[in-house]
């Protein structure tokens, strides 16, 4: 073979090579088999989104999907009353953020947060529906790309732009009334400081670091006011069955369900949860 043959033909598999790497780095190949996932998966599909998307003007957002959990059928349909419930949880979180901010010594690059996320509202308890198909926690077919691992009731992927919060902004109360779930306020609340410390340019001033984002996140919930942890799946159950005391933390003899081990070490750096205990 002449040698510029032989140059040009291995130039040629090395660029091909090189292409290879790049794609499967882009993608996440899939714990249970299958085709690669990407992070765009995790977007609702066109059949998957709302017919008319739901403005929620205290979150300047747009809720595009909303998926109801069967076994709690009356806490996680949408309802005026479950968008007053996120609408009031971004209202006073927007109304408080610049003031902890404040507190913590932290700076914004901009007054007003930028072009804020789209929202989905998604089954999260993986005792009930919240590993099933296009699920907060359908890591093998739709979220494995973006999510650090299971079992979490928020994720917010700053590169796609949409924020994915469990589905339950309402809970029975003793007497089986429909009242405000504290415990999806904790989330959202959590999540809307990712929202607003990405979207106000706190990071552009400091670096970003996600352990301090999540750290960050954690204070602005105690802030508010939220003086109690993320609770598990069996945990949340317990709380819409009444089994457990609506308002404060579950006993600390309460037992815990094991965690399932985490399936993807290749999530996408700029996805930030709200993990479940």
């Amino acid at each position: 073979m002449r040698l510029g043959t032989f140059l040009s033909s291995h130039v040629s598999r090395l660029l091909l090579a090189m292409t290879t790497m790049a794609l499967v780095a882009f993608v996440a190949t899939p714990s249970a088999g299958g085709p690669p996932v990407s992070r765009y998966d995790a977007l609702p599909r066109p059949a998957e989104r709302l017919v008319q998307p739901m403005w929620l003007p205290h979150c300047g957002m747009r809720l595009v999907e909303w998926r109801s959990t069967a076994a709690l059928r009356d806490e996680t349909a949408e309802s005026d009353q479950s968008l007053a419930v996120i609408d009031s949880t971004c209202r006073d979180a927007f109304q408080r953020y610049a003031d902890f901010l404040r507190s913590k010594h932290l700076n914004k690059l901009r007054a007003e947060p930028d072009v804020l996320p789209a929202m989905s509202l998604l089954p999260g308890n993986v005792l009930l529906d919240g590993k099933a198909s296009r699920s907060l926690n359908d890591l093998p077919s739709r979220f494995e790309a973006v999510a650090p691992g299971c079992c979490y009731w928020g994720l917010y992927v700053d590169s796609l732009n949409h924020l994915f919060v469990r589905n339950d902004p309402l809970i029975k109360d003793e007497s089986g009334a429909l009242v405000t779930n504290p415990r999806f306020v904790r989330t959202l609340t959590h999540e809307i400081s990712h929202v607003l410390s990405s979207r106000l340019g706190v990071w552009d001033i400091v670096g970003y670091d996600r352990q301090r984002d999540e750290d960050l996140a954690e204070e602005f919930v105690a802030f508010m006011g939220l003086h109690f942890p993320a609770e598990s799946s069996a945990e949340d159950l317990a709380f819409h069955r009444g089994r457990i005391p609506l308002h404060g933390a579950p006993p600390p003899s309460q037992p815990q369900p094991a965690m399932p081990a985490t399936v993807s070490t290749a999530a996408n750096a700029s996805a930030n949860t709200s993990k479940q205990r």
